[in-house]
């Protein structure tokens, strides 16, 4: 009698400890699997995301006049192709600093004034930095109206933390800022300015400085490999969870 009403309590712990390891295991698998769900919607979010990028990508250009349109209704531009009609402003040129294949330079930032009186920014490409100086490479600044097709870009989160101040004074840009930009080029205050730049693709200029400089149009997607992490941690929880719940009923009895 005496072991019976000694072996109740133990019972009674034992219980206790394996409501409390399943408690803990339910609420931590529910925990693991609602993150994978999270990011199998995050995949399906990012994969239509990609599919509308790839589709503007791959659309023939639309007008300066269109993108603008586009812009100002609120739809995604990011990423279109762009074609516009004008005259560059040679001696507005603004100058970001780069490197390309290890070489020191410059991305080539010229205002076209198109003939629908938009004034935008155009990244023509790169020059190494001994011809930053426009003199020594004339045939760069074709005179008269010029057709140019670009990719747009926003740039509206251009500036990384550890970026610099840009310095107009000495012409030299760290980071992307178009109102900066337009203000360096002195365009009058009351012309109408696109406020996105046309970058210039490779093959779109012929062969003649500034290179122009391919767009990075990959977008990262790690979502799939986040589900299945999730998924698994989960699996590994219950198996873990259920091993433990074993282990402790062994202990009781």
């Amino acid at each position: 009698m005496e072991n019976q009403g000694s072996g109740r309590p133990a019972q009674l712990v034992m219980s206790a400890k394996v409501w409390q390891i399943l408690i803990a295991a339910i609420l931590g698998t529910a925990l693991l699997v609602g993150l994978g769900v999270w990011q199998l919607q995050r995949l399906a979010w990012k994969e239509a995301l990609i599919a509308e990028r790839d589709a503007r990508l791959n659309s023939p250009p639309v007008t300066l006049d269109q993108a603008l349109k586009e812009f100002d209704a609120d739809h995604p531009v990011e990423f279109l192709k762009v074609e516009a009609d004008g005259v560059f402003q040679h001696n507005a040129e603004a100058f970001m600093l780069t490197s390309e294949g290890g070489v020191p330079g410059f991305e080539v930032v010229t205002p076209l004034q198109s003939k629908e009186g938009v004034v935008v920014l155009v990244d023509r490409g790169f020059v190494p930095e001994p011809l930053k100086d426009a003199a020594k490479r004339p045939e760069s600044q074709p005179q008269g109206e010029v057709k140019v097709t670009g990719i747009l870009r926003r740039h509206v989160a251009s500036r990384g933390p550890f970026s610099p101040d840009n310095d107009p004074e000495a012409n030299i840009w760290y980071w992307w800022d178009i109102p900066a930009m337009l203000a360096y080029a002195r365009i009058a205050p009351d012309a109408r300015v696109a406020p996105f730049v046309l970058h210039v693709q490779p093959g779109e200029a012929g062969k003649t400085l500034p290179a122009p400089l391919a767009v990075d149009t990959t977008l990262t997607n790690n979502h799939l490999q986040y589900a299945i992490t999730w998924f698994a941690l989960a699996a590994l929880l219950v198996v873990m969870s259920g091993l433990l719940i074993r282990q402790t009923i062994r202990k009781g009895s």
